[in-house]
Parts: C-alpha cells; structure tokens; sequence
C-alpha cells in the first residue's frame, strides 16, 4: 500500500513539473533550453517555495536561489549518492583499493558539503536601477554597471542568465533564483530603454557561446 501511494504522489509531482514545462518555455523562462527529465526537475525544484519578500534595502534588492534548490535538491542529491551502489562504478575505472575509495568519497562529500554551504550563504544577486552584483559559488563578486545593458537570455549551454553589455564583458549570473520573474522584467526594462538610446549588443564571441 505504502509503494503504491509513493508511487502515485511521484507520478502527480512529475506529471505537475511536466505541465509548468510546456506551458512556459519563453526565452528567458526558468524552463527555457530545458530539454530533459533531469533539468526540467531542477527547474521545477527551482519553482518551489518561492512566495518569501526579497530583500530590499535603500531600493537595493538581493535575491538568493529559492529555498526549493537551496534545502530540497541537496537533500534529494543525497539520498540519492547514499542509497546508490557505487561498485559498478570503481570496478569500471579500476579501483579495487577500499583505501582509494574512501578517500574518494570523502573529498566527494567535502565538495557537496562546500557547494551545500555556498548555495545556501554566499551565492546572491544585488542590483538596483544601475549596477548588479553577482555572488558565486567560488566567493567570486562580479559586478556591472547597468546603464549599456542591451539584452538578457537564458544561456544556451549552461544553467546561468546571460546579461549582455555595449562595452562591458557580458555577466552570467544563476539561472535559479527567487522571484525571478521579477528580476528578469526589470532587466529586460532596462535592457530596451538602453537600446532605445542607441545602444547594441557586440558581435557573440566562441568563448561567450560556451559561457566563458
């Protein structure tokens, strides 16, 4: 009885991330470029207790990523590493040595733990009508000025927003983040009344492309 209703409530939650997918794939949707199982789940994690006020200060607003990516997917991730056989794995890479293997799957939970704690302190975004800041999960800080941003989009390669500049290097910030739909619409604001003055985007470079 117990499998039967897990199974039920994974096939209403699927079926209900599945629907938010396919009724919003715009451009800089958080579905946008979404094209499997996996991703469009982060995506709909991403979705998720996401209803708390932003952080506003002197018109200064911060975001951080929505409490469902910051405490839910860790979470899912694992359980899923605890209850996966990692066997098949080290005997495909030929790693017999228990030693070996421990060691590995320490500096692997030192690395989730790391990523854990920047997620849910440090990664952020600060902005106002002119600059943005941008806080990553390497304690990095980015930071742009708004007044020749000319566009924003969902990156084609990776999970981040690209906001592109007339003379500055363009930013990627998270794809992820709270009351998202809300910072996108300002930037796109911003991003069209600068184009009305005259501004334009330069000419894509391969680095860009791929999200360097």
């Amino acid at each position: 009885m117990t499998t039967v209703l897990l199974s039920f409530g994974v096939g209403i939650f699927i079926s209900w991330g599945l629907t938010r997918w396919r009724n919003s794939k715009g451009r800089t949707s958080v579905f946008a470029n979404d094209e499997s199982l996996e991703e469009v789940g982060m995506s709909f994690i991403s979705s998720m207790f996401n209803s708390f006020s932003p952080n506003r200060v002197d018109g200064i607003t911060e975001l951080r990523p929505p409490w469902g990516l910051r405490v839910l997917a860790p979470i899912l991730a694992l359980a899923l590493f605890l209850t996966t056989d990692m066997s098949p794995l080290w005997d495909s890479v030929g790693v017999h040595d228990p030693l070996i293997r421990k060691g590995a799957l320490i500096a692997l939970c030192l690395f989730f733990g790391y990523s854990w704690f920047m997620l849910l302190f440090v990664q952020k975004v600060v902005y106002d009508g002119s600059f943005i800041e941008c806080y990553g999960v390497d304690a990095s800080k980015q930071e742009r000025n708004l007044s020749d941003l000319v566009d924003i989009r969902v990156h084609e390669k990776r999970p981040a927003l690209v906001l592109t500049f007339a003379q500055q290097k363009p930013l990627y910030i998270p794809k992820f983040l709270s009351h998202r739909a809300e910072f996108v619409s300002r930037m796109e604001a911003i991003a069209q009344q600068n184009r009305s003055n005259g501004l334009a985007a330069p000419a894509l470079t391969l680095a860009n492309r791929f999200g360097f």
